[in-house]
């Protein structure tokens, strides 16, 4: 399903949102917030609706949908959109702005197929009865694509996954193109409720820098085939201004590895869990938040 508003496209089929025809990245609860209030326009969501479909079988703290709303507000801004696409209706929730126009062109298409076969048939004798039997028929499967679809849009999943506890003190953006192997890792961070950002590249690591705060930046060093991935996304984050902590998590140990990444202004290369566990804390004192 394609939607046109404003000077932006959003389809959920694709899982794609354009800006004057150009492709931008969108985390996923923001995309997933968008996508939801245009399908429910023009009625508004309350908050708990809103947090049961963002958060399912999750528990997060009152002000996660309001900071998620406000961010998701300041990056559309930010890459272009033209309107304000998310309006907040005062004691109830919040809804979608604009007129939405819905695109469906295979939908579309079969349908203007079928009826012009069936006009066809309307010319025969006695065909009436049939022409609207079959434009019925039509009409309904056409629902019941949208219907199919509209389901199998909600369950697709992207390469950037979040996770944020009740209360939490922080944001880790954690970078690696097997993020599996980090499970007990950010585990541990969970419990100690700071939030956990994971995605596979540096381009979209530098795309969420730029929209949104993390209190730390872990990243493995070698990545899809590039030894030195995390040393070039260390590098590009300071020559952008960006002076986010920054952490290597890597298998191998090497003296040279930790001179190369504090040089490039990083904050250190860890090879044990329990020693990523001790730089990382340092940045989530209680008395610093």
């Amino acid at each position: 399903m394609e939607y046109q508003f404003s000077n932006a496209v959003l389809n959920s089929r694709e899982q794609s949102f354009k800006v004057d025809g150009k492709r931008v990245v969108l985390e996923e609860r923001a995309f997933k917030l968008l996508a939801y209030l245009i399908d429910t326009h023009p009625k508004v969501c309350t908050q708990d609706e809103l947090v049961a479909f963002l958060w399912p079988d999750s528990v997060v703290s009152s002000w996660s949908l309001p900071r998620l709303i406000s961010d998701t507000r300041s990056l559309l801004r930010r890459i272009g959109v033209k309107h304000d696409l998310i309006f907040t209706v005062r004691g109830q929730g919040y809804k979608f702005n604009p007129e939405v126009k819905v695109h469906c062109p295979q939908a579309t298409n079969a349908v203007q197929i079928q009826l012009a076969m069936l006009k066809a048939e309307h010319h025969s004798d006695g065909a009436h009865l049939k022409f609207w039997i079959g434009v019925t028929l039509v009409m309904c499967c056409a629902c019941i694509w949208l219907i199919i679809n509209h389901a199998f849009v909600h369950e697709q999943n992207v390469s950037f996954k979040a996770s944020e506890p009740t209360d939490a003190k922080g944001r880790i953006l954690w970078v690696d193109d097997n993020p599996k192997n980090n499970i007990k890792e950010q585990g541990y961070f969970l419990k100690q409720k700071i939030g956990i950002y994971n995605t596979t590249s540096t381009q979209e690591a530098l795309l969420l820098l730029s929209m949104y705060d993390y209190t730390v930046v872990i990243s493995d060093m070698g990545r899809s085939g590039e030894p030195l991935a995390g040393l070039k996304l260390l590098r590009a984050m300071r020559a952008a201004g960006d002076d986010t902590p920054f952490y290597v998590y890597t298998w191998v140990e090497s003296k040279k590895q930790q001179e190369v990444i504090l040089s490039a202004g990083g904050q250190g290369v860890a090879t044990k869990k329990q020693d990523l566990y001790d730089y990382v804390l340092l940045h989530f004192d209680d008395e610093k938040i």
